[in-house]
């Protein structure tokens, strides 16, 4: 695939105009999505076609002027009723997708192998989806279009990405700055090395409950309440209603009004996650109607990993999540039982003086989904936990899933070299954030100023390097496991997106769009369905981009 290029500095502001975009690199444009159907072989080129009726204009001869002619009339009948029996047997097959390619015959149409082909080839639409007064520092999507940014004043936003609209805005929720709290100095350098952009360190969306965390410490909640607005529209006095989103302050979850709070997860059961500078994970309740968020005394489960959390992500599919630290170790932990079930050093044995890189974000991914392949091999999901370092190193290693599809509790890692060590080639700056739009798919972002794009399929990895061992950057041990005999299959990075800024901090996808800060004042997104006219008409005009190709 393309090589992966360096920090370009983002497009100036020109009067009058919209900031531009981040671009892909290495990648022609092409649009023809939006003009015709593409069917992807999940693993073979693409393949384009047509279903044809050829025999709509064939009519059997009805002459019977003698014993030939009507023995071949009975012949072409017989011939026409199995062409159209073979005929509508495909329709059938197509419609139904179990037409398979290998056999020769028309391969049914799958949306989502289209969206995933598009993410692999660099095929998406992008556009400024929202600009607002005050710099963006952090992002987050329950169910697009609806959002919440935090700023780098301290303001918490309440967005709608598709119309572009800002829908509410409750300022001065948080410091922009503390500048007299050594400690508070010291966690905003290891949350953000040399590039602090204030404001507004985590939020987090879930239904119509929106939490936030800045540098002052503790949560802050709100309520995403609707209000009737009538609109009159007409001159004979015709009205419309529709509903009004805002945000309503709910106050502060009590239990952490003193403590750093660097990271905010909410999971599918009911039960919101939070990482503290103190070295605490933290879970606390929040679809509990008798005990709001804001009135809890104490947490459900209150983890002490050892060390300042830096970042704490979950996933709700194996019941696990897990947290960086600023000691170098990632932490896995249970969200059912809310207990820790492993400790991993990526970067070696401690943080000293030869040591400096430690854990900056971690999530854990699924490379492979449970299958059986054409030959009839049945392949079992494949899960594992990624690490994105301080100085841009990124580090895999596989987690071991047991029949019930959960982490195994006595032994949570595999000892599979193929799929740990680390991921080449690395981010040059700090990974802030990280995001899986699919099975076999991993997005990282940098202050380096690069979005990339990873292959991370395990059993489609086609990577082999028998006997040969890959050299170390330094002499440190950080990576004794970097050195891979076998088949490699470590994720390859496929492209990359530059053109963002040092303060990108937040990466949203739903599988069909990535959404992302990191551009000042705007949010990017950029569309992998096809769709161009879902970009269209949004804050920009076509000439504006004219600077600007995939």
């Amino acid at each position: 695939m393309g090589a992966i290029h360096a920090f370009a500095p983002f497009p100036k502001f020109r009067q009058n105009s919209f900031p531009k975009y981040p671009r892909a690199i290495g990648r022609p444009t092409r649009n023809a999505f939006a003009k015709c159907r593409r069917l992807i072989l999940t693993h073979q080129s693409q393949l384009f076609t047509t279903m044809y009726d050829d025999f709509e204009d064939y009519e059997p001869s009805e002459t019977k002027s003698s014993s030939a002619s009507e023995n071949s009339s009975s012949k072409n009948e017989d011939i026409y009723a199995s062409l159209r029996a073979r005929q509508d047997s495909l329709h059938q097959d197509v419609k139904n997708g179990s037409r398979d390619l290998s056999s020769g015959a028309v391969f049914a149409y799958n949306q989502q192998d289209e969206i995933e082909g598009n993410w692999r080839n660099a095929e998406c639409f992008s556009s400024v989806r929202l600009q607002l007064s005050d710099w963006i520092r952090r992002i987050a999507i329950d169910t697009y279009p609806l959002g919440v940014c935090g700023s780098s004043s301290g303001n918490i936003y309440l967005v709608d990405l598709d119309r572009a609209e800002q829908l509410d805005c409750i300022t001065s929720v948080h410091e922009a700055y503390i500048d007299d709290d050594e400690d508070v100095t010291e966690a905003m350098k290891k949350l953000y090395g040399l590039y602090d952009g204030g404001g507004v360190i985590a939020v987090a969306i879930r239904n119509d409950i929106v939490v936030s965390s800045g540098r002052e410490g503790g949560v802050h909640v709100f309520k995403i309440d609707g209000e009737e607005e009538t609109q009159y529209k007409g001159s004979r006095g015709g009205t419309s209603t529709n509903t009004r989103l805002h945000l309503k302050s709910e106050g502060k979850i009590r239990y952490l009004d003193s403590t750093l709070v660097t990271s905010l997860a909410f999971d599918d059961i009911g039960t919101l996650w939070t990482g503290g500078y103190d070295g605490y994970i933290r879970a606390f309740e929040y679809d509990d109607a008798n005990t709001p968020l804001s009135v809890q005394r104490k947490p459900l489960y209150e983890l002490d990993v050892g060390s300042e959390v830096l970042s704490v992500s979950v996933n709700d599919e194996i019941g696990c999540g897990v947290a960086a630290t600023a000691e170098g170790s990632v932490v896995l932990f249970s969200l059912e039982e809310g207990e820790v079930l492993s400790v991993w050093k990526p970067f070696g044995r401690g943080v000293g003086r030869r040591k400096r890189e430690y854990a900056r974000c971690a999530m854990i991914v699924q490379n492979d989904e449970e299958r059986t392949t054409e030959n009839g091999v049945d392949q079992v999901a494949v899960w594992s936990v990624i690490c994105g370092g301080s100085e841009g190193s990124m580090y895999q290693k596989r987690l071991n899933i047991d029949l019930f599809g959960y982490v195994s509790e006595s032994k949570p890692y595999m000892n599979d070299d193929s799929l740990r060590g680390r991921l080449r080639p690395s981010h040059s700056g700090l990974v802030m954030a990280m995001a899986s739009p699919s099975p076999g798919l991993l997005v990282s972002g940098s202050q380096d100023g690069t979005i990339r794009i990873w292959d991370c399929s395990y059993h489609n990895c086609k990577g082999k390097f028998d006997g040969i061992k890959v050299q170390h950057d330094d002499e440190e041990e950080e990576a004794q496991y970097d050195d891979i005999a076998g088949v490699d299959r470590r994720p390859n990075c496929l492209y990359a997106m530059t053109g963002y800024k040092v303060w990108l901090g937040s990466i949203c996808t739903n599988g069909e769009k990535l959404i992302t800060d990191g551009s000042d004042n705007t949010i990017i997104g950029h569309d992998f369905t096809g769709d161009e006219d879902s970009t269209e008409g949004f804050l920009f005009e076509d000439d504006d981009l004219e600077d600007f190709s995939l």
